[in-house]
């Protein structure tokens, strides 16, 4: 924590367990008051003063006739969209003694409350994964009062899951395609914050296409979101798995996370899109899983002016390929600008995403990709995901709070949070009591070369030692990713070895298991802003 406290933590908005709310009756601070008008009169004949008031009239704000007409209007309009989406928003309710994290162990007992979507008619309801995952029994609370014990289908990795309950004509809600939603559109949700169901909070689109990794201790590490809308409608607790409505009371998003001080709404809330959710909804629905192949790379969004640039109207440009990665091998490397996969086209990063989906590992497809202004085409072998490290990280389930309000825990600090984009820095819940998730030999997750001439005019390495391995690249999920390496650093002493080239840091990680803990020396180096630290390494 920072000494002022003001901290940003972009939080899961998992629904606390809810022990009792106090409502303290207040007087309206409307009350009507007497208006005097420069005619009143007073009675001296009496005792006790009268007072005559005449009273007087305006209109509000000084407004028009038909601008006052027109703001009841737009509030109408707002009461009547309310109403007409209410019937398909849903309250649920998770109840376990016993709770799984994403890879099954155990993490203790709860419940909590979040909202839902009615997907289709025939009781199918979507919500976020982290409102129902692992829980033994999951509660669907209907708009008018009747309740349904449902059945959990998940797609855990990207934090949506169909509850399916024993209801038929139910009202269903219209999805809308979340491409065509613009920032500044009114953005409504509905949901059940702090258990306050049939709750309605009104914002617009605030952004669009935020991609996040959130940390949530119920998994023992983090979920991914590549695609996120960000809104400015009050989102809270309990508002999580509800849908975020347009004007057209057309779900545009699925409520997920916050950012927040405090843990409560600061005006900036995070929705899975539309279209994404619905494809996983629809995935759930057929086939009761989710599969999908992995390419081995991370995709990234195309800056507007290298767009221009190229003349491209759309592309997803390859941020990393680890060198053993499919990408890699078929010759993909950082900075190509992908336009097609088979035969879909690309116009974002979330499209690379996508068509992920579609196929199986083991299947070839047809890459198109510009490279120096120039069309060429790759074959890549698709894998499954398990076969590439995940970005993850490790963290510890927080205590309960004592006030009983906030179940995130510690909060990191702003400038730490938005470096490592969301990600909970290592230094938190890296205890050597964590045990490792793999077995075998350990891996560090980087891609070295000698520190040469050309090392150092390639990365701008001013001064430092005169020997070392330069990182050239950081595999995502990585243990060097979550320690905060990154290309151009160099690395120093690795397991009690100096390291002077290559061939050094393969030596000093052989005989390193997933388990063990080393001491790591590393460093960058560049004109007013050197640094070097020497620190643990735990391999989890």
């Amino acid at each position: 924590m920072t000494s002022n406290g003001k901290n940003l933590l972009i939080v899961l908005g998992l629904g606390a367990v809810v022990g009792g709310i106090a409502v303290a009756q207040v007087q309206p601070w409307n009350r009507p008051k007497a208006n005097f008008s420069a005619s009143q009169t007073r009675s001296t004949s009496e005792p006790s003063a009268v007072i005559s008031v005449t009273p007087s009239t305006r209109n509000v704000a000084s407004l028009s006739s038909a601008n006052l007409a027109a703001l009841r209007d737009l509030d109408s309009s707002f009461a009547s969209l309310a109403e007409f989406v209410a019937p398909s928003v849903v309250k649920v309710s998770s109840d376990s003694d016993r709770t799984t994290d994403l890879y099954g162990r155990r993490v203790g007992g709860g419940g909590g409350v979040g909202t839902g979507v009615v997907f289709r008619s025939d009781g199918w309801i979507l919500t976020n994964d982290h409102v129902v995952g692992g829980f033994d029994k999951v509660t669907v609370t209907m708009n008018d009062g009747r309740e349904y014990v449902g059945s959990v289908r998940r797609a855990a990795d990207s934090d949506i899951a169909m509850v399916k309950i024993d209801a038929k004509d139910l009202t269903a809600a219209n999805f809308a395609d979340s491409d065509s939603v613009r920032v500044g559109q009114f953005a409504m949700a509905v949901g059940s914050p702090f258990d306050l169901e049939n709750t309605v909070t009104f914002g617009h689109v605030s952004a669009l296409k935020r991609t996040k990794e959130i940390s949530d201790a119920r998994m023992s590490g983090s979920r991914f979101y590549p695609d996120l809308l960000q809104t400015d409608a009050a989102i809270n607790q309990g508002n999580s798995g509800g849908p975020l409505f347009n004007i057209d009371g057309q779900v545009i998003g699925i409520n997920s996370a916050i950012a927040s001080t405090t843990g409560g709404s600061n005006g900036i809330g995070f929705a899975i899109t539309s279209n994404f959710a619905r494809m996983l909804a629809e995935t759930l629905i057929e086939k009761g899983k989710v599969e999908r192949a992995a390419i081995g790379l991370a995709p990234a969004e195309v800056k507007p002016y290298r767009l221009k640039e190229l003349n491209l109207k759309g592309g997803a440009e390859v941020a990393q390929a680890p060198n053993d990665s499919p990408a890699a091998k078929a010759g993909l490397k950082v900075g190509d600008i992908i336009t097609k996969i088979g035969e879909t086209p690309v116009l974002d990063q979330m499209d690379l995403r996508s068509a992920m989906y579609r196929y199986a590992p083991g299947q070839t497809v047809d890459v198109a990709y510009v490279r120096d202004g120039q069309v060429k085409n790759a074959k890549v072998v698709l894998v499954k995901p398990s076969d590439i490290t995940t970005r993850r990280t490790t963290t510890t389930v927080p205590p309960a709070q004592e006030d009983g309000m906030s179940p995130f825990g510690e909060m990191p600090d702003i400038k730490e949070f938005f470096r490592r984009g969301g990600e909970v820095p290592p230094s938190q819940g890296e205890a050597e009591d964590v045990p490792p998730l793999r077995s075998g030999t350990a891996k560090l997750g980087v891609g070295v070369s000698n520190l040469d001439a050309e090392a150092r005019k390639k990365f701008s390495i001013s001064g430092g030692p005169s020997e070392g391995a330069v990182v050239t690249e950081v595999e995502p999920g990585s243990v060097a990713e979550k320690l905060g390496l990154k290309p151009g650093m160099v690395i120093e002493s690795l397991n009690g070895r100096p390291i002077r080239k290559v061939e050094d840091v393969r030596s000093a990680m052989a005989g390193v298991k997933w388990g063990d803990k080393i001491r790591m020396k590393f460093g960058q180096y560049k004109a007013g802003a050197s640094m070097s630290q020497e620190t643990d390494v735990f391999f989890r």
